[in-house]
């Protein structure tokens, strides 16, 4: 079986992104990956390999390993082609749907995904129940974005939580704000997280690591509405519950 090295060396959300790539593909191809990645993150991902055998976690990389961070690979461009291709409906999907193809081809492997929709989240280890029962009306995945700055972080957290007190909503969140539940609170890590977005009616996400998991095959057909928070273009659509803002304050109802 041919071995292929990769890396992304990259945040939490990129190597993610990376994985899941890898896991699909694995699936349709006669390959065994070795994916380097910062050893700190190793811990966070062995659950959303769950039932997979094909791909390796590792911190070596090699000389011919293949870098999948999406701007080793010309991100404007990427993007450029993506807005000629899809149009009005061009966004980070699509990027990264562009990205998996021109990797395939780079690895000489069979690309998983043809479409956006098909890069829905669907690994087994994200089924699974979550481990605390709560329901809650909204969560707020509130971690901070690494990659890109965020103006007037703290006070837009700040307000959305006031709005959500002010409509009696219950809510959890993935970074601590005061005495409020957070999922800090019961050592959730990223796919943990992603399983307890199925017990949530609503989801408002920055556009960071844990936002990615929860764009599952079990969370969006339940989810009433799925807002991405992120200030750059760099938003997600993946059916009509989805609303990205660029300010938080554009959330007039919850």
């Amino acid at each position: 079986m041919r071995i292929i090295h990769c890396h992304n060396i990259q945040h939490l959300g990129d190597c993610i992104q990376t994985l899941h790539f890898l896991l699909n593909t694995s699936k349709y191809n006669d390959v065994y990956f070795r994916f380097a990645c910062n050893p700190k993150y190793h811990n966070q991902l062995q659950d959303f390999m769950y039932g997979y055998d094909k791909v390796k976690l590792t911190s070596e990389i090699y000389s011919s390993s293949i870098d999948t961070w999406i701007g080793a690979h010309d991100y404007g461009k990427l993007c450029k082609q993506s807005d000629e291709i899809y149009k009005d409906t061009s966004d980070q999907g699509t990027y990264f749907l562009l990205l998996w193809k021109k990797l395939s081809k780079i690895m000489e492997v069979e690309c998983p995904f043809q479409t956006k929709q098909d890069m829905v989240y669907n690994e087994k280890g994200l089924s699974f129940d979550p481990s605390i029962k709560n329901q809650y009306d909204y969560l707020f995945i509130n971690s901070q974005n690494m990659s890109i700055p965020f103006p007037n972080f703290e006070n837009e957290c700040s307000g959305i939580i006031e709005k959500l007190n002010e409509s009696n909503n219950s809510f959890i969140t993935t970074r601590k704000i005061e005495n409020y539940p957070c999922t800090l609170d019961h050592n959730l890590n990223v796919v943990d997280i992603a399983r307890l977005a199925k017990n949530v009616k609503n989801i408002i996400a920055v556009n960071t690591g844990p936002l990615h998991l929860c764009m599952n095959k079990w969370v969006i057909p339940r989810i009433s509405k799925f807002i991405i928070w992120s200030p750059t273009p760099e938003n997600f659509n993946y059916g009509p519950n989805f609303i990205n803002v660029k300010s938080l304050k554009e959330i007039e109802q919850l």
